[in-house]
């Protein structure tokens, strides 16, 4: 279950897509079976281009990005103000790299 999720209005001509998910998240991480690599626990943001339609929110494989903000043993209230510190400053960093595979253009 996420933490905070948003959508922000954007446009790309490289991608079908009408807005960006920005998801804050807490992963038990583990084994990545997709990249073989153990993934760490921890607080993470995730922006994904998606195409929302009412209630519907679709979107391709692959093609967001996350980013560790905070690892940590366990989920808490502490860790978690951390990471919400973060977003900020991580979300314009990630929607940059966006910016610069897809050519996105914010409304």
């Amino acid at each position: 279950m996420y933490i905070t999720k948003k959508h922000i209005p954007a446009h790309s001509d490289k991608i079908k897509m009408n807005n960006l998910e920005v998801t804050l998240d807490y992963d038990r991480g583990g084994m990545n079976y997709f990249t073989g690599r153990e993934t760490p626990r921890g607080y993470y943001l995730i922006v994904s281009p998606v195409v929302k339609d009412g209630c519907m929110v679709s979107f391709e494989a692959f093609s967001g990005i996350k980013k560790l903000l905070v690892e940590c043993k366990r989920a808490g209230k502490g860790a978690e103000a951390k990471a919400r510190a973060m977003v900020d400053e991580a979300e314009k960093e990630l929607i940059a790299y966006l910016d610069n595979k897809y050519g996105i253009v914010l409304e």
